[in-house]
């Protein structure tokens, strides 16, 4: 693998996990919100983030990969 394309799915793992952790758990661990709340933010939201991820992930990576020949 091109070192480029290590380094930047390195790189969206740990925006991801940032994406989880910094938006999705504090939403799911509010006192005020429904259980049914924190399960759709839960769900929603973690899904959401690596859909977005992996495909920013894939765009960049063919980018990369195009413009290195």
């Amino acid at each position: 693998m091109n070192k480029k394309v290590k380094n930047l799915k390195y790189f969206m793992v740990i925006l991801a996990c940032i994406a989880i952790f910094g938006t999705v758990l504090p939403n799911a661990l509010d006192p005020n919100e429904s259980l049914a709340g924190k399960i759709s933010i839960t769900t929603f939201g973690t899904i959401g983030a690596c859909l977005l991820f992996s495909i920013m992930y894939f765009i960049v990576k063919k980018a990369i990969l195009r413009g290195g020949k």
